[in-house]
């Protein structure tokens, strides 16, 4: 008899497939996610007239594992390839989006799970049951043997706090902010790619999110700031990054902007590792606390979706240790 029901903190990429990969074990996960819809940072903004994939830009695949997850959510039009007009990238690679947006493939990932959403765990409890997660709307969710934490590093640290030693490990790794600027236009900018990294010490990247398949807005842009300027003017008001993103954009492209029928900014506190850990998980069986994650192993939407499945597979194979009922707070 299986005795191990798993918390899994966050459905981002990692958390759904960490619960993924228990259900193929044959171990019931609960997913608990703060926001009202699953991806984390494979995000999309509305507005009336355009859509924007702010966060995670595209996806690529090098294990085969992840490859046929998206290569399914294609052909069930969750996913499809986007083929930019970037004359600097290797053609050989493709990139992978949602379809009609980039949180559709969360959505699609996460359709079978057992998720609660609008549920922001903010502290856990041993008790004796198990641990028990407590949300930021006052909730109790008790017993449960496991608890995988797929957050952010400086998040995760934060929620584990000293149950377990591995804290302090998730704590030193590093992550960078990063604003984005979103803008739809009244009129074309011609002449453009599609996409590109701009290699300023302000001004990343630019992508035109409506060349990626399904979407309808043409000109909607999205424009992401350097780490290095994202974490000195973090705490600038919006209306300021945005002005100051789009006028560099401006004079990366040389030509003024059209009129902009819409635009917005949004923070991401941690947006990109910086150094990863170099392991694909953590996992403490005696806390029965692990933790997994982009900043496990790399900088790419692939590495979380990786990190997330070993640390599944990690709990799936620990299940008699971390279910003997032997699990210590290390406080």
């Amino acid at each position: 008899m299986n005795s191990l029901s798993v918390a899994v903190v966050g459905a981002g990429l990692a958390g759904i497939a960490c619960a993924l990969s228990l259900a193929k074990a044959g171990v019931h996960a609960r997913v608990f996610e703060a926001q009202r819809a699953p991806g984390g940072r494979l995000a999309t903004r509305r507005f009336a007239v355009a859509s924007f994939d702010h966060g995670a830009q595209y996806l690529t695949a090098t294990d085969g594992r992840f490859r046929a997850e998206l290569d399914r959510a294609t052909a069930e039009g969750a996913a499809d390839r986007w083929h930019p007009a970037w004359p600097s990238r290797d053609r050989r690679e493709d990139l992978w989006v949602g379809v009609p947006a980039m949180n559709s493939l969360p959505r699609f990932l996460a359709a079978d799970l057992d998720v609660e959403y609008g549920a922001r765990i903010v502290r856990l409890e041993r008790s004796r049951g198990g641990w028990t997660l407590l949300d930021d709307r006052g909730a109790a969710h008790p017993d449960f043997t496991a608890v995988a934490i797929a957050l952010p590093a400086p998040a995760a640290a934060a929620l584990a706090g000293g149950r377990t030693p591995l804290a302090a490990r998730v704590k030193a790794v590093p992550m960078a902010p990063s604003w984005a600027v979103l803008v739809a236009f009244d009129a074309p900018l011609s002449g453009m790619p599609d996409a590109g990294f701009a290699g300023d010490g302000m001004l990343r990247w630019y992508a035109r999110n409506g060349s990626k398949p399904g979407r309808d807005a043409p000109d909607a842009w999205v424009l992401h700031a350097s780490p290095d300027w994202s974490r000195v003017e973090f705490d600038q008001p919006a209306q300021n990054v945005q002005r100051a993103v789009l006028d560099r954009f401006s004079e990366h492209i040389g030509r003024a902007l059209p009129r902009a029928l819409v635009s917005d900014a949004h923070r991401w506190r941690h947006a990109r590792v910086e150094a990863p850990l170099g392991e694909a998980c953590l996992l403490d069986p005696d806390s029965g606390i692990g933790f997994c994650g982009d900043w496990c192993l790399d900088a790419r939407a692939e590495a979380a979706w990786l990190s997330g499945s070993a640390l599944g597979t990690a709990l799936s194979e620990a299940r008699e240790a971390i279910g003997s009922g032997k699990i210590r707070d290390s406080r």
